[in-house]
């Protein structure tokens, strides 16, 4: 029996293969926290990065959003933090990246999806690639199977790939839960499927939501609910909420965005929050409060 995310420790976030991330994921039933941070952001609090905040208040997972990998830098981390693997073993959590499935020249060519930015993201220690794409940028369902079946094929299983939305990204013309798109993604060689949480975008009902997992699952994928409206600033309660119906859908991980008092990092009692409704406080202090040293 696969051991749990609920159960590993640190040290073992920091260092578990990609492949057996996902049997943890898999066997955690809907108790694992990913928390996104903005690498180009200053610290929320003086003398402490944004990613140790994600770390501390209770997040598996720690997704770096807007990261150059070309230029791989984090802000508020020791200048000796030089990649991603580098990351995971100072904070001691399964670290991912983003990559934008624009057009060439829309973004840097280091946060632009593409073969040498997968193979980058990899040499740098990534665990998790997820194709995605940022508010206003126009991404749709189809760029983002396209994406996932670069990403996938370049991969070759060193790491996770999840390709999704968080939100329509300025994008009207297609339905948000159009199961036909989502098919595509996960035809295209998809470990993991993201999907905005219920009542994060308009539309956004459990029943949507709910639909679309169990389309994923017949691909053996994960599914990541994402809170990615900046309602990682809303009130706890609002939160709570949301967990507890991405969970109830048969979400498998609860992913909480970058943006609280501004874009950088949720409202740090937001995630702490998140982690409790899904898995109580026991599962919750285990992962905030164990020692470096286990």
């Amino acid at each position: 029996m696969p051991k749990r995310v609920l159960d590993l420790w640190g040290r073992e976030l920091a260092s578990i293969s990609a492949r057996e991330f996902k049997e943890a994921v898999i066997s955690s039933e809907g108790r694992v926290v990913a928390a996104e941070v903005v690498v180009t952001a200053p610290p929320m609090v003086d003398g402490i990065s944004n990613v140790e905040l994600a770390a501390a208040f209770g997040a598996d997972i720690v997704l770096l959003n807007m990261v150059d990998v070309l230029n791989f830098r984090v802000e508020g981390v020791p200048e000796s933090i030089r990649s991603i693997a580098d990351l995971s073993r100072f904070i001691l959590r399964f670290v991912g990246n983003n990559l934008e499935a624009v057009d060439p020249g829309v973004l840097p060519a280091g946060r632009t999806l593409s073969k040498e930015t997968v193979e980058t993201s990899l040499a740098l220690g990534s665990r998790m690639i997820v194709v995605t794409g940022n508010p206003g940028l126009g991404v749709t369902w189809r760029r983002i199977a396209q994406g996932v079946e670069t990403a996938s094929k370049t991969a070759g299983g060193r790491a996770l790939v999840l390709g999704g939305k968080m939100h329509s990204g300025g994008v009207r013309v297609e339905k948000m839960y159009d199961l036909a798109l989502i098919e595509e993604v996960l035809a295209s060689g998809a470990d993991g499927l993201l999907i905005p949480a219920p009542y994060t975008v308009p539309g956004s009902s459990p029943d949507e939501v709910r639909r679309a997992v169990e389309l994923a699952q017949r691909y053996d994928a994960v599914v990541m609910c994402t809170i990615g409206t900046s309602q990682e600033g809303a009130r706890a309660g609002v939160i709570r909420e949301i967990a507890l119906a991405s969970k109830a859908c048969g979400c498998d991980i609860h992913h909480i965005g970058d943006s609280g008092y501004r874009m950088g990092v949720a409202v740090p009692e937001n995630i702490l929050e998140l982690s409790i409704a899904v898995r109580g406080v026991r599962h919750t202090y285990r992962r905030i409060a164990a020692s470096h040293e286990r």
